[in-house]
């Protein structure tokens, strides 16, 4: 069964309020639940704990800011910039990003669950040692992102731009990239066993391997 059939879409319900960014900073431990965001600006700060369950953040942006300890439970982000925001060691289940800017975005040493990641700008992100179970890119820019060390679990690559993509230290078993582009991928021979390619890839591969194809 694909990662996609199994795949949990965040849980919301239809009464959501809306609420401020500033109710967040304002809570003993910075917590938001049930509520709608839309426009918040809060760029280069530190926020040293952060709960959001069944939250949607539409418009909202926090380039530059370090989120310690950020748990995030069903929710929507959309046309978000979390431009090098730093999201290390994160727990981030049944969440979806759509059509957000994560340009240099750490996310090394996160925990995620049923995460997609759609239409996204995620050139230089940093997922290294990354848990990725049930997590979908598609249609995402990952150029120069970091894999390194990364564990995938039912990991779905649709139509990404994989170019200077590191996956060193993890491994492509059981996934399918062939939707995906790339010049030059740092994908070494051993993770790419039980890979599914397409033709042209296969040939790119098997130059990198000497081979000759006739």
């Amino acid at each position: 069964m694909t990662a996609k059939s199994k795949m949990s879409a965040p849980q919301l319900t239809a009464d959501l309020t809306e609420a401020n960014w500033n109710e967040v900073l304002k809570d003993e431990d910075h917590e938001l639940v049930g509520a709608t965001v839309v426009g918040a600006s809060y760029e280069h700060e530190v926020l040293e704990k952060c709960i959001l369950s069944k939250v949607v953040l539409r418009g909202c942006s926090f380039a530059g800011t370090v989120f310690e300890r950020m748990d995030m439970t069903d929710v929507v982000l959309e046309n978000c910039d979390l431009s090098n925001a730093v999201l290390e060691k994160a727990i981030i289940h049944r969440v979806h990003f759509k059509d957000c800017k994560l340009t240099g975005l750490n996310l090394s040493k996160a925990n995620t669950g049923s995460v997609t990641f759609e239409h996204c700008i995620m050139n230089l992100s940093d997922l290294v040692e990354a848990s990725l179970k049930q997590v979908r890119f598609e249609d995402c820019s990952l150029q120069n992102a970091n894999f390194y060390g990364s564990k995938f679990k039912e990991v779905e690559l649709l139509s990404c731009d994989l170019n200077e993509t590191d996956f060193n230290e993890t491994t492509l078993k059981g996934m399918d990239i062939s939707t995906c582009t790339f010049e030059r991928a740092d994908i070494p021979t051993y993770a790419l066993a039980g890979c599914t390619v397409s033709p042209e890839q296969a040939i790119g591969f098997a130059k990198l391997l000497g081979l000759i194809v006739k």
